[in-house]
């Protein structure tokens, strides 16, 4: 890439961030999901198969804002006062989709990989596809295992755990119910452990309003 596409390419980052970070304060989801995507759209089309440092930060700076734009659009972050726009729910996994699948080519690591995961099963989960979200917390808690972070590791387990109790499935004798988990995460003594088990309790309100957590 040359000096000039470089610095149109960062103009462009910039841009697309500060236009991202005003959707997000605005908090109408349907044009933040429709702008991320289309300044994702544009940033991609100029970045090439080999990626120099350029391409590089605008492909993560790319990752960053179409979490953060998905994440914005997840229900189960509180318990809500009417029920939230489903018509955006699809579009949301398919930016969280977008943002996991960066995430990998740029090799940043378990710990990021999982956390991008996740937020795709926190949307198969909002949607009711409850088979993809056990299968994606799976897989984002083996991540967290490979990036040595026991409390995020946890933290899949108690998601696990509340699509096990949303299926009605059996619980195995030798695996964990939500409460179990919950109790652990306390006894971790994690720095964020406190805001996991608020977490996982709300999105139980959230999607499983009839299942009360002991």
């Amino acid at each position: 890439m040359t000096d000039a596409a470089a610095d149109a390419l960062r103009d462009l980052v910039a841009t697309s961030l500060e236009r991202v970070k005003e959707l997000r304060r605005a908090g109408d989801l349907a044009v933040l999901l429709a702008a991320a995507n289309a300044a994702a759209d544009e940033i991609e089309q100029r970045v090439g198969e080999r990626l120099d440092d350029a391409e590089r930060q605008a492909l993560t700076a790319v990752r960053r804002f179409t979490f953060n734009a998905a994440a914005d659009c997840w229900p189960g972050w509180s318990v809500p006062d009417k029920p939230p726009e489903k018509r955006n729910l699809p579009v949301a996994l398919a930016l969280a989709q977008r943002s996991a699948r960066l995430t990998e080519k740029l090799g940043l690591g378990p710990l990021q990989e999982g956390t991008g995961i996740w937020l795709c099963g926190a949307f198969d989960l909002a949607l009711g596809k409850h088979a993809d979200a056990s299968s994606a917390f799976g897989v984002a808690r083996r991540h967290y295992i490979a990036a040595k972070a026991p409390g995020l590791v946890l933290l899949m387990e108690g998601y696990i755990a509340i699509v096990r109790r949303i299926t009605g499935d059996q619980i195995p004798a030798d695996v964990e119910d939500l409460q179990q988990i919950t109790a652990r995460i306390e006894a971790g003594a994690f720095e964020d452990g406190a805001e996991w088990i608020a977490q996982l309790r709300t999105a139980l309100k959230v999607f499983a309003p009839g299942i009360m957590l002991p």
